[in-house]
């Protein structure tokens, strides 16, 4: 694999022809710095994203060998990924630009494309023209790749009302894109190639998309039910497809609400010392004497259960229940739980008096809180 091919792979290859240029190959790659990066003219962004490639490399003893730029565990794997297939309405809009200038135009859409995928750990796959591919799950796999492959197609679809709200104030054109997301099982080779339906699924819920809109078969839909309020499309025939497919148009998220179809839960046992502390401070708060509780342990060890189990036990005194969610997904939004809980009471305008009549309350304290933390 050649370092042109590597830049590609990581979203970055509109750095090949400097490296050319340069003579930057895999025997000096590790060697060069930061510094070395700027004084190239590298914006900040990307240098911080290139940097962050190459000490991906597994070492630079290593970074020769083609497998290298790809860290997978094995030559060939089978593992679930979910798959975001984005096309651009690009046909009426090329016509207005000179060569030269739609590539700049149209790169800046393809770029903020990119970073929102970047954003939620997708990986964007090279070489797709006006369109854009990317995958979650590969070369590291996490629980959560499906939501945050529809979150991501959701930050792509405001990265492109960003940039068409900036180009109507200049008279210049705007583009839109579809969107579609489909997951299963493939086969991942050692060089990166991914093999198998689910892509081309993908591909096909695209096409059947509307411009702007976010559309997801079922198999994505089953793993983040509860997390975003879709329009539900029933089943849809998918070209080359022989079987017809459900999909659902992601609308926005759904805040302050968990995933679906869990198992019922089995009684609680082992926890009565820990329930009937939260008991009696909850009627402490209800005497009046405000009240805060901890619980804390490690990730699965059985807080949130303990804390829906302390909620069925409330007296049937009328009381407000706020509930917290934190996520891995959102750890660059300072207060994102406090902040989405008062614009959906209040409003963005109203949010800073809410949070003080807020702070009145719990210094009252007939509030039970649940702050839920699962990030482990």
């Amino acid at each position: 694999m050649t370092v042109g091919k590597w830049l590609h792979s990581v979203g970055l290859g509109q750095y090949e022809a400097m490296f050319r240029e340069h003579e930057i190959d895999w025997d000096v790659l590790p060697e060069v710095t930061e510094a070395d990066l700027k004084r190239l003219g590298v914006s900040l962004g990307s240098r911080k994203r290139l940097m962050k490639a190459v000490a991906d490399l597994e070492t630079p003893s290593r970074v020769g060998s083609p497998a290298s730029a790809y860290p997978t565990p094995a030559a060939v794997e089978r593992r679930p990924i979910t798959f975001l297939f984005c096309d651009f309405e690009t046909s009426k809009a090329v016509a207005q630009f000179e060569m030269e200038d739609w590539r700049n135009f149209f790169g800046a859409y393809l770029d903020a494309a990119s970073a929102a995928v970047r954003k939620f750990d997708g990986r964007v796959m090279p070489g797709l023209g006006d369109s854009l591919m990317a995958v979650f799950g590969y070369p590291q796999a996490r629980e959560d790749d499906a939501e945050r492959a529809v979150r991501a197609a959701l930050a792509i679809q405001q990265a492109i009302g960003t940039l068409n709200a900036k180009s109507a104030r200049r008279h210049a054109a705007k583009l839109s894109a579809r969107i579609g997301l489909d997951s299963g099982k493939v086969v991942v080779d050692s060089m990166g190639g991914v093999f198998g339906r689910a892509s081309s699924i993908a591909a096909r819920v695209e096409a059947a998309a509307e411009p702007g809109s976010v559309l997801v078969t079922d198999n994505v839909q089953r793993q983040v039910a509860g997390l975003f309020i879709v329009d539900d499309r029933g089943a849809c025939d998918l070209k080359d497809v022989p079987q017809p497919v459900n999909l659902y148009r992601i609308l926005r998220v759904a805040t302050g609400r968990r995933k679906t179809g869990a198992p019922p839960l089995t009684p609680l046992a082992g926890r009565e010392d820990e329930l009937a502390l939260l008991i009696s401070r909850w009627e402490r708060a209800r005497a009046g004497e405000g009240q805060l509780a901890l619980v804390v342990g490690e990730p699965g060890i059985g807080k949130s259960r303990l804390l829906r189990e302390f909620r069925a036990r409330l007296s049937v005194k009328p009381y407000t229940w706020v509930d917290w969610n934190c996520s891995q997904l959102l750890k660059n939004s300072p207060l994102h739980p406090i902040m989405e809980w008062g614009r959906q009471r209040a409003g963005r305008a109203r949010l800073i008096p809410l949070f003080q009549v807020f702070l009145d309350v719990v210094a009252g304290c007939e509030l039970p809180i649940c702050a839920d933390c699962r990030v482990g």
